[in-house]
């Protein structure tokens, strides 16, 4: 008998048990508390398997009869939670950190002070949300495996008394994880005791089979594979303290199972497309979608792409994954798409499919430019190839940790600086930063000069506080898993939190890149080429909202040349971002690596319309900022085929964090042929893109779904990196997502 995947009841099984999530956990957070009084002495890493010891003794142990994964234990998350774990959220993951109350403020108040000035939006210290667990690692040497390794790293005499407690204590992690799996096969034994259901007791018995060695030992099958990549993920979620965004690179980690069971006859091609059914199903059945989701589920998955070699990926696991979003049209986890030139136009196609379906979970990264982009930072070829992308479109090498999408940073507003210094400076004075007065330059040259050179002070300013901040990490949340999935951290004997990883990156994510570009262009424009105005009676004006000016305003917005639509402004924006490349990156941060630039917005170019003034583009405060690298939202006559060959004048390989180009195609889905996605894919990275959002949408029915959100409950739109239901979203964030139809 194989096992067949039931939707409806396995969503029924689910909800009943998360909509009563959190449950409450104070017995093992006392616990907790109470090891915590006995040895005030502990050191971190310490502390931290008391955690998992807890939860492998008593945490309860979940399994859904319709599942056959088994991953989840109630550790007291919330039913949405994988969307951030800092501030610290409920749940016992987050214990340790919550020892820390003094730092969290600290941390709280000096971002809110910048927050509260739309300079920043910083809620996390350090990327607390996005991460990715080399599940590789649990597959080739099981935990079993990673434990003796660790062993054998400790007979170094020359380890010091700090690396000696972290491989002690990994270990020690390691044994609570395969008490945990071993708790698991104890409970789906004691479910088929009373379980009368044929198909439910086959999943039972799989999983009390299982269990007992997976991931104890590496993984021999297709199905033993999909539970240790299913179970390291989740027992990250669950109890390191971070959200774990990335699911698997499944097409190429699983194709190698998957051959040998077929060949062997032990799995069929049908059943291989019920368990990667359920396995996608899971993330729509653990979240209460209904609810408002400003981050989304934070969950994805990767396919296509290649291998460390260079061999491309598209296999039948690709076409598999596709029909599961096909067939269910899931609106959770984000499908990652890595595409290059070299892949077949089959994968295009299938892509293009899903596309025109309007489902829009699908982002697209050219690994042409992705793969170069990192190698240029100095890492492997071979690593390079094996990038993964985490929560909307966050780029990190799957031996990498990369602290990304954490703090937002409002580049319009550091151009406000250069320009108004004198009520700027006040701000920054506690941080010893002050604007040199761009505006009072006597050319265009002085003027762009000054502005990069506060953009770069600025900049290295916030690079070298989250330097600081970030030292904090090892103390208050060490990941013992975490590292245990990456082998260079037994290596080097080092948590990730100090830097364990091969490589250890950062990456702001920069919002308002193309509202920058069209500003300084106007300034170029008007000021000094043509002198249209006057730089202090521009000032003025902006000063003023514009509210004097309206014809200066309507200058400045249909008169001046613009990113991505007029070449001369392209060109110029190729200068402008290069330039920001450099200001990006560069400084080192707290873990042995480097900060290194990308542009990447998520929703902050609307978190920061209210509290930016009004910009030399004639857009006016209270009017949203460019996103990632598309063109200012003010201007007009762009199309696909405008943003597709702008993409031509424009170099992303500087950007290894990745450049996001928001591709919005208002279409009425039903009328369009797979081919023109496929052929917007293929021009998008033959022309150099680095990473695209597909949001299609039918203008009519977002109306119509205003009126009656009963009758189109699922309808999937994409939020600038996330999906969501159309009709769970506040009404100023609809009319947002329509408004994008009229451009």
């Amino acid at each position: 008998m194989e096992y067949r995947f039931d939707k409806e009841q396995y969503f029924k099984e689910a909800k009943d048990v998360y909509s009563k999530y959190p449950s409450d956990v104070s017995d093992m957070e006392r616990l907790l508390d109470e090891q915590n009084v006995r040895h005030p002495e502990a050191s971190p890493f310490q502390k931290k398997t008391w955690i998992y010891r807890t939860a492998a003794e008593h945490a309860e142990v979940i399994l859904f009869p319709s599942c056959p994964f088994y991953a989840e234990i109630d550790t007291g998350r919330e039913q949405n939670s994988v969307t951030a774990t800092f501030p610290p959220q409920p749940g016992i993951g987050c214990w340790l950190m919550k020892q820390y109350p003094d730092f969290i403020s600290e941390y709280g108040e000096w971002s809110d002070y910048y927050g509260s000035r739309g300079v920043m939006n910083g809620p996390q210290f350090m990327d607390a949300a996005h991460h990715y667990a080399n599940c590789e690692t649990v597959l080739k040497y099981g935990l079993i495996g990673i434990r003796k390794i660790a062993e054998k790293r400790l007979l170094d005499d020359g380890l010091d008394a700090h690396r000696r407690d972290f491989l002690m204590c990994m270990t020690d992690v390691l044994e609570s994880l395969m008490a945990i799996a071993d708790r698991f096969a104890q409970k789906a034994e004691e479910m088929l005791r009373t379980e009368k259901d044929e198909m439910h007791c086959l999943v039972l018995k799989r999983i009390a089979d299982t269990a007992r060695h997976i991931p104890a030992y590496p993984a021999q099958t297709f199905y033993e594979a999909l539970c240790a990549v299913w179970f390291t993920r989740e027992m990250c979620n669950a109890l390191d303290g971070l959200g774990f965004a990335v699911i698997a690179h499944l097409d190429r980690i699983l194709e190698p199972y998957y051959t040998r069971d077929m060949e062997e006859g032990i799995l069929t091609r049908e059943e291989a497309q019920e368990l990667l059914d359920c396995l996608v199903s899971m993330t729509d059945a653990r979240w209460d979608l209904e609810a408002d989701l400003p981050g989304g589920t934070n969950a994805d998955i990767i396919i296509g792409g290649c291998d460390a070699e260079g061999r491309i990926i598209y296999n039948d696991i690709t076409v598999m994954i596709i029909e599961s979003y096909r067939k269910y049209q899931f609106a959770n986890p984000k499908l990652q798409a890595r595409v290059s030139q070299r892949h077949p136009e089959e994968f295009l196609n299938r892509l293009g499919i899903l596309s025109g379906m309007g489902l829009n979970v699908l982002s697209i990264f050219n690994d042409d430019v992705i793969i170069e982009a990192n190698r240029r930072k100095n890492k492997k070829l071979e690593d390079c190839r094996l990038y993964v992308a985490g929560g909307c479109q966050e780029i990190c090498l799957s031996n990498e940790v990369n602290s990304r999408a954490y703090t937002y940073l409002n580049l319009v507003q550091m151009l406000n600086g250069s320009l108004f210094p004198e009520k700027w400076n006040p701000v920054f004075a506690a941080d010893d930063f002050s604007f040199a007065p761009a505006w009072e330059a006597d050319s265009f040259e002085e003027f762009y000069r000054i502005v990069m050179e506060n953009y770069c002070s600025e900049l290295h300013m916030f690079m070298r506080k989250y330097r600081e901040f970030g030292t904090w990490w090892k103390t208050i949340n060490p990941c013992l898993f975490f590292s245990a999935t990456m082998p260079s951290c037994i290596e080097k004997a080092m948590d990730v939190s100090e830097g364990g990883a091969e490589y250890n990156t950062d990456n702001f994510a920069a919002a308002g890149a193309g509202t920058v570009i069209d500003s300084l262009y106007a300034i170029k424009t008007a000021v000094f080429d043509k002198k249209i105005v006057s730089m202090e009676k521009l000032k003025e004006a902006l000063s003023d909202n514009f509210e004097q000016e309206e014809i200066l305003r309507q200058y400045l917005l249909h008169k001046v040349p613009k990113f991505c639509r007029d070449a001369e402004a392209t060109e110029f924006g190729k200068h402008v971002m290069h330039d920001l490349a450099e200001c990006l990156g560069g400084e080192p941060n707290g873990r042995g690596g480097f900060f290194e630039p990308s542009l990447f917005a998520f929703y902050s170019y609307d978190w920061f319309k209210d509290t930016t003034g009004a910009t030399a583009d004639g857009r006016q405060c209270g009017i949203g900022l460019s996103r990632g690298v598309n063109p200012s939202e003010s201007t007009e006559n762009i199309n696909i085929a405008t943003l597709l060959d702008a993409l031509k004048r424009l170099d992303y390989t500087e950007f290894p964090g990745g450049a996001v180009t928001y591709m919005d195609i208002p279409v009425v889905k039903d009328t369009m042929q797979p081919q023109i996605f496929a052929s917007v894919i293929r021009a998008f990275c033959e022309n150099g893109g680095s990473v695209m959002d597909f949001n299609v949408v039918n203008r009519q029915a977002l109306l119509d779904a205003q009126k009656n959100p009963e009758a189109h409950r699922n309808i999937v739109v994409r939020i600038c990196g996330y999906s969501a239901y159309f009709h769970t979203l506040t009404a100023e964030m609809q009319n947002e997502v329509i408004g994008r139809t009229q451009r």
